[in-house]
Formats: C-alpha cells, sequence, structure tokens
C-alpha cells in the first residue's frame, strides 16, 4: 500500500521521530544544548519556540509579499486604464515583469552563498526594491513628464529586488536554527513560511482593487475608481514596513560564513570538465561520471555537485505544476468573467474571486499539520517529502479536469448563468497541490542541498514558476486547440504525466544517511536511546544516530 514502510524504513522513521515516543527515556531529546550545556526546552507538541530572528524574517516577507502581489493585482489594468496601452501590451508587459521577478533568485543565491550571505544580500537589494516602488507611485502623479520612462525603470527595480530576495529571504530564516537539533522546528518554519506568504499574498490581492475603487475624486485622483496614486502610495508603504522590520532584525540575525568563490560557477565548470573528460578523455573508468575530474577539483566538491545534479533532476517535472497554479491571475479569471459573480446578493469582480486561493491555503495548512498529518501517522502512513509533492500533483490533475468541465457546462448554457462557486472545486484542488508541493519541495530543497548550495537549490526551485509562466504563453500562442475546454484538459494531461515522472524519478532518489549528514548545517551526530514499544513485542534499546529525511 501507498505510503507504508517496510520494517527496515519503519525503524529509520522511528528513529528519526523519537519526538512523542520516549522522552521520559531521553533525557536531552528535543532540546539544544548551549555553550553551558543548559537545554532549550520545546513545548509539549515537540515544537521549540522560533528564535527571535525568524520572527522578524516572516513579519518582514508578510508585507514585502503584500506590495509584491499588490503590483501584480492591479499592474495589467494601470499600463491599459492611464498609460493606454492595449491588453496585449500590457499582458506581454506583465508576463515579462513576472518572468524576470521569478528567474532572478538564481542571481541573489549565488552571491548569498559566495560572496555577502543572505543578509547582505537582502539588505542591498532592499535598496533598489524600494526605489521601484517609490518610482511607481512618483509616476502617477499628474502633469508628470516623461512617465513612461519612469514606469519601465521602476518596474525593472522592483523586478530586481523581488527576484533577488526570493531564494535569501527564505535561506535566511531557516539559517537561524541549530540542525538537526531543530529539525522539527525547521519543518515547522518552512510552513510557517508559507503561511504568512500567503497572508501577504491575500491582503495584496484585496487591499489594492479595494483602495483604487473606493477612493473619491481628489487632487491626485482625477478620475473616479482609477485613483492609482493611492494604489501605489499603499504598496509602497507596504513594502516600507517590510523593509523597517528587516532592519530591527539585523542585529538577531545569526553569522554567515559563505564559500568565497561563485559556487554556481564552480559547478557548472565541474559539469563541463567531467562532461569534456568522459567524451574526449581516456582516463581509467570511475564509479560516476562527474569523478573523472579529480584532477582538478576535491573530492568534497565533486560529492557536493552530485547531490545538487541529483535534486535538480528531481525539480524537472515542476515547471508543469507552476504553469498550472499561474493560470488563477489569467484563463481562470476569463473563466470567472463567463460566470455569474452574484453571490448572495452580493456581486463582486471577476478578478476578486481569486482571492479564494489563499483563504483556503491559509486554512489548509494547519489543518493538515495538526489534523490529517498526525492521524496519517497514527494509522502507519508516513509521507516523505517526495510522495507528498506526487501526490500533489494528483490533485493538480483533479484541479484542471473540473476546470475543464466547467467550461464545457459554460458552452452548453448561456454567458453569465453558471455560479462561479462552480470554481470552488478547481481552487480547493489546486491550493491543496500547492500545500503538498511546494511546502515540502521548498524544505527538501534546502534540507538536502549541500552547506554552500542551500540557496542556490532554493533559488532553483523558485525558477520553476519562471519556466511555469513561459509554458502558459508558449501554450497560449500555438492555440492547439481553439477553445479552452479542451486546453484545460491538455494541461490536465501534462500534470498527470510530470506527477508520474515525479514518482519515478523520487523513486531513484537515493542519499545514505552520511551524505544527509554532511549537508545539515552545524550537524552532529546525537545518540540517543529510543523505546519502541508499538512496533515490536519486545522492548527494545539500541544507541541509533538521528537522520534528516524530510517529512512532509
Amino acid at each position: 500500500m501507498f505510503g507504508k514502510k517496510s520494517k527496515s524504513e519503519e525503524k529509520k522513521y522511528l528513529i528519526e521521530q523519537t519526538a512523542g515516543l520516549s522522552k521520559d527515556r531521553c533525557k536531552n531529546y528535543g532540546g539544544t544544548l548551549t555553550g553551558d550545556n543548559e537545554l532549550e526546552l520545546e513545548d509539549e507538541a515537540g515544537f521549540s519556540l522560533f528564535p527571535s530572528a525568524v520572527i522578524f524574517v516572516l513579519l518582514s516577507k508578510t508585507f514585502e509579499a503584500t506590495a509584491a502581489n499588490g503590483i501584480r493585482s492591479v499592474l495589467s489594468l494601470y499600463l491599459r486604464d492611464s498609460l493606454l496601452f492595449n491588453e496585449g501590451f500590457a499582458t506581454i508587459v506583465l508576463h515579462t515583469f513576472n518572468f524576470f521577478s521569478q528567474s532572478l533568485p538564481i542571481c541573489g543565491a549565488i552571491l548569498a552563498d559566495s560572496y555577502w550571505g543572505n543578509a547582505k544580500t537582502v539588505f542591498v537589494f532592499n535598496i533598489p526594491y524600494v526605489i521601484g516602488y517609490l518610482g511607481m507611485f512618483l509616476a502617477t502623479l499628474p502633469y508628470l513628464f516623461s512617465y513612461h520612462s519612469i514606469v519601465y525603470t521602476s518596474l525593472l527595480l522592483i523586478a530586481t529586488g523581488n527576484g533577488f530576495l526570493r531564494a535569501c529571504i527564505t535561506a535566511l530564516g531557516a539559517h537561524q536554527f541549530k540542525l538537526p537539533e531543530q529539525k522539527v522546528s525547521l519543518d515547522c518554519y518552512f510552513s510557517a513560511y508559507y503561511f504568512f506568504y500567503y497572508t501577504g499574498i491575500l491582503i495584496g490581492k484585496i487591499v489594492p482593487p479595494y483602495v483604487r475603487t473606493k477612493v473619491l475624486v481628489t487632487t491626485y485622483c482625477i478620475e473616479e475608481g482609477q485613483c492609482y496614486t493611492a494604489v501605489f502610495g499603499v504598496i509602497a508603504f507596504s513594502f516600507l514596513v517590510s523593509w523597517i522590520i528587516f532592519l530591527c532584525g539585523l542585529s538577531s540575525y545569526k553569522p554567515e560564513y559563505p564559500t568565497r568563490g561563485n559556487t554556481m560557477i564552480n559547478t557548472f565548470n565541474c559539469i563541463s570538465y567531467a562532461t569534456f573528460k568522459n567524451v574526449c578523455g581516456k582516463s581509467e573508468k570511475q564509479e560516476h561520471w562527474l569523478d573523472r575530474s579529480t584532477d582538478k577539483y576535491t573530492q568534497e566538491f565533486i560529492d557536493d555537485v552530485k547531490t545538487f545534479l541529483k535534486i535538480v533532476k528531481l525539480f524537472l517535472p515542476l515547471p508543469i505544476f507552476y504553469a498550472l497554479l499561474a493560470q488563477q491571475d489569467s484563463t481562470w479569471t476569463f473563466q470567472a468573467a463567463l460566470t455569474n459573480t452574484n453571490i448572495l446578493g452580493i456581486e463582486i469582480q471577476a478578478d476578486q474571486f481569486k482571492a479564494i486561493g489563499p483563504i483556503l491555503l491559509l486554512m489548509l495548512i494547519p489543518l493538515w499539520q495538526k489534523g490529517i498529518e498526525p492521524m496519517l501517522n497514527y494509522c502507519g502512513i508516513h509521507l516523505s517529502s517526495l510522495e507528498c509533492v506526487f501526490i500533489g500533483g494528483l490533485f493538480a490533475v483533479l484541479s484542471f479536469t473540473s476546470a475543464g468541465f466547467l467550461q464545457y457546462y459554460i458552452h452548453l448554457h448561456d454567458i453569465n448563468s453558471i455560479s462561479v462557486l462552480w470554481q470552488f472545486p478547481q481552487f480547493l484542488f489546486i491550493m491543496i497541490a500547492e500545500m503538498l508541493i511546494s511546502v515540502p519541495g521548498l524544505k527538501f530543497a534546502y534540507t538536502h542541498a549541500p552547506g554552500n548550495m542551500k540557496s542556490v537549490l532554493t533559488a532553483i526551485f523558485f525558477i520553476n514558476n519562471a519556466l511555469g509562466n513561459l509554458i502558459v504563453v508558449g501554450v497560449t500562442e500555438l492555440d492547439m486547440f481553439g477553445n479552452k475546454c479542451m486546453e484545460f484538459f491538455f494541461y490536465a494531461f501534462l500534470m498527470m504525466l510530470a506527477a508520474i515522472a515525479i514518482r519515478l524519478l523520487s523513486r531513484k532518489y537515493e542519499m545514505t544517511d552520511s551524505q544527509v549528514e554532511m549537508n545539515l548545517m552545524d550537524e552532529k551526530v546525537i545518540e540517543t536511546y529510543v523505546y519502541v514499544d508499538e512496533v515490536t513485542t519486545a522492548n527494545m534499546e539500541e544507541n541509533v544516530y538521528r537522520t534528516s529525511d524530510v517529512e512532509c
């Protein structure tokens, strides 16, 4: 049965999850020994309090996400209504902006891992970030000359700041934990990160559109319902709050010691050199093709590159999922425009119903953590991160299958005769998929990455969003089907293939305990006595090493 473990796997899982089994027998289990050998206690649920630095990171991320997603919510309308662009060009500008902001995390990660560290990288690129938001605010002021140039420059600065911060702020929070002692807390952090992140997204989808339509005509808002000066003012203020919160936490962030030299470039050079040696060289056959580069690179670095490639290979099918996820702001909004958006006598806009997505995710994360996952564990079903990603892919298939049937149903009836509430199932399924893919996937990328490649691999995980946008653009431009119904089913088919690929790749993925221990920062061997009385009829007591396979 899927999710069930063999006896050896069950034993390993119990070793990893000793919290709650024998706290009375493991005096120091679940805590961190300080320099004075004092124990940092955890609460009864097994979760220690987050370090204060993590609180600053999470709060800062919330307001930054509000600003970033707020500008995405109104940008296309601003370009069409105020700059008088046609809808096609406005769409191109929006997707170009999204692509750059989602593909630049790799650059920020290289700076963080190889030169500056995460905190300094975030600090430096907050400067162009805030200038970009202020520029958008100034561009909306009346009688300002060359405002087109200001808008383009500001969007470039915002995309740069958002891209460079995206992976670094995540890794900065994770860096505050001491592993493996605080592994449970680190797992909780990644879920909390997505909870705070989606809180910011929700605010960004609700507040800016409300401000745009509700602010009265003033000196700076000439046309009623189109007050973009107030909108970009609110967005800029949100980011200023984010910046201030981040600065307040500077003194509490742990020091970082990045590996000097460009890790990403060295990784690429190592791969290129080993490939050349394998194709053109006549050296003796090695156990792994990368080992042929040992005459130029250390074995430790080569092992890190091997791990890097293993994890990147697991990410290859994920852009398909993010192509589906990105369509909440495009094809699903157009679909909502064909439905009846009157809910219990309250008329909502077609682009407002998509706020149900963040609302659902904010409810699903604690429901999964506190209810469903403990129940599965109690039943003996322990899902790893990669198993969660696979199941999430299946829910994404259900989401676009639902969207396809709804589109077909709309075509059979009059426009605006079907309630927009029929979109609820597809939003529910895609948010379940997001929870099961993004949260465990992000944890997996960080915890399994080599020590000097954590930010880089986290950034590569985020780049899936950028590639997903390109897939949507490509499929839309090809226009292979002529109707959205078949297009939705096509995306569901692609996601099914991606889910199968994820499952096959994850089954091949292997990481030994020693590799895991090397990849976890500040890791050391912890000896514990594990009392297992529910697996065997006899009591067992043995010395074990605690491993770090990330659970969903």
